[in-house]
């Protein structure tokens, strides 16, 4: 697969500005500060999600009826250094506080889910320290916690369900009601085709926004740059400037910068903007076909990864020149994650066996994943998918189709074989936003779908399809041999 996309443990990141619990009763502003210090320093951590919302309880530890509630800046999704929450002892309070954190999913209103207390001694001179740590499960990172967890999210290792979201027409229960694509959320969506371009076959394709994506060529160096417009129909931008055998692109999501690799080992990229020149890299690939790659933005910068078929792993963080980062003893075919923590590679070792392997948090050697046995002729997994931290899927030879569930990988029902004595089509892509919706195509030019249980005809090609990519759950991309791009979505 060529495409692109926090869940997990960080410091809650509050400055130290509750207000003086005695000035509060006068509602005049306040906070801890050089003239006021914080005689309690409050460290609050949280363990798998990111709180909507924090409250701070304190009580008097011995008169219970002496209490004060105070709300907390809500944490950043990657907070820096170390920030803290602090207070003053109230006046007439006992020198004993009873400190107690509770978080909620979302919101302020949302789902309480977790709490944590603990006691703390106030000195008069100086200041003191209690630790409060906040856990639940938010998998999927999209801010509703897990039902097992205390919370309201009935799916949560699929980013594309969720209360509260909007339903879609894309085989999932998106607003966890239980229903799965209401009528009629489904109107109006089918497949429409972009007009082919002659002699240019298409590779691969890249979306980076709703309705936009980059076309690329393996035989003329064409791209093209394809817009929805408000008829239904497509608008068509070719560039000609960027020569070379292209075999996978990302498309930054910001603003649509594409970026490439090809089967001679070259990587390139080129804006949206006509008359900006495409830049090659310089970079010597040893002739390895770049099979794939992925990209991510964060902190201002560009981060891609991308394999080929000598078992290299590049890391190139634009604008500066790609590198190799790892190098492991197999044809790599495909690379896919949420973020550089959770990519996955897949591809084939040299006694002919899938494999696979993931991303090493200390940045060394990438760590190979325990695989189910393969069954005859299933030589090579050709894509890989992840969903959430907590799911994946990979296809490959032979109607081959892994799921990866905590960590663990297991093999699904192959896609069937139709024909007495043949063998079931190799997987050569799959797509997925949750287990009803997993998508997969075949080398016989067909698009299908398998729900969690059993496989379903989703689209028949005769055009020859290269590639299958897809940004959300309700709209999906294909390209095909003869210039035509394929498009399903509202």
């Amino acid at each position: 697969m060529k495409r692109a996309v926090v869940v997990g443990l960080g410091l809650l990141c509050i400055t130290c500005t509750v207000p003086d619990i005695d000035e509060l009763e006068s509602e005049r502003p306040s906070s801890c500060d050089a003239d006021h210090p914080c005689q309690v320093r409050v460290l609050l951590t949280y363990d798998g999600f990111r709180p909507g919302c924090v409250t701070l309880r304190l009580e008097d530890a011995e008169a219970s009826s002496r209490t004060l509630e105070l709300p907390v800046e809500p944490p950043v999704l990657e907070g820096k250094g170390t920030r803290e929450v602090g207070f003053i002892r109230r006046a007439g309070w006992s020198h004993t506080v009873v400190v107690s954190a509770s978080a909620r999913e979302h919101s302020c209103t949302g789902q309480e889910v977790a709490t944590a207390t603990g006691r703390v001694d106030v000195p008069n001179e100086g200041s003191a320290e209690v630790s409060l740590g906040l856990s639940a499960r938010d998998e999927d990172g999209d801010g509703y916690v897990s039902t097992f967890s205390e919370g309201t999210d009935c799916d949560d290792r699929s980013a594309s369900i969720a209360p509260g979201l909007e339903e879609r027409c894309d085989f999932l229960d998106n607003n966890c009601d239980t229903r799965v694509d209401p009528e009629p959320v489904c109107a109006g969506v089918e497949w429409r085709t972009t007009p082919p371009l002659g002699g240019v076959a298409r590779r691969d394709v890249a979306p980076h926004a709703r309705g936009r994506a980059w076309f690329v060529s393996d035989n003329t160096g064409v791209l093209a740059y394809v817009s929805r417009e408000a008829d239904g129909g497509f608008d068509v931008r070719r560039f000609t400037d960027c020569e070379g055998a292209w075999s996978t692109a990302w498309a930054r999501p910001s603003d649509g910068r594409v970026f490439m690799g090809s089967w001679l080992g070259q990587l390139a990229t080129r804006t949206t903007t006509v008359g900006k020149p495409c830049t090659v890299a310089p970079f010597d690939g040893g002739g390895a076909a770049i099979q794939d790659i992925v990209g991510f933005e964060g902190d201002g910068g560009t981060t891609l990864y991308a394999v080929s078929e000598s078992g290299d792993i590049l890391r190139w963080d634009y604008p500066e020149d790609p590198v190799r980062v790892a190098h492991v003893d197999a044809d790599l075919r495909s690379i896919h994650g949420l973020d550089p923590r959770t990519l996955i590679a897949v591809g084939t070792a040299g006694s002919k066996v899938p494999v696979a392997y993931h991303a090493n948090p200390d940045g060394g050697t990438w760590l190979p994943e325990s695989l189910p046995p393969s069954s005859a002729g299933q030589f090579a997994l050709q894509s890989v998918h992840v969903v959430s931290p907590g799911l994946a899927y990979a296809s490959g030879d032979q109607g081959l189709l892994l799921e990866r569930e905590g960590g663990t990988w297991t093999t699904k029902p192959a896609y069937p074989i139709f024909v007495d004595g043949g063998v079931a089509p190799d997987i050569l892509d799959v797509v997925s936003f949750g287990k009803g919706a997993v998508f997969g195509r075949l080398d016989t030019d067909d698009i299908v779908r398998f729900d969690g249980t059993r496989w379903l005809d989703f689209r028949f090609g005769t055009q020859g399809f290269t590639s299958l990519e897809a940004l959300s759950s309700d709209e999906i991309w294909s390209v095909a041999e003869d210039g035509t791009g394929f498009h399903w979505g509202p």
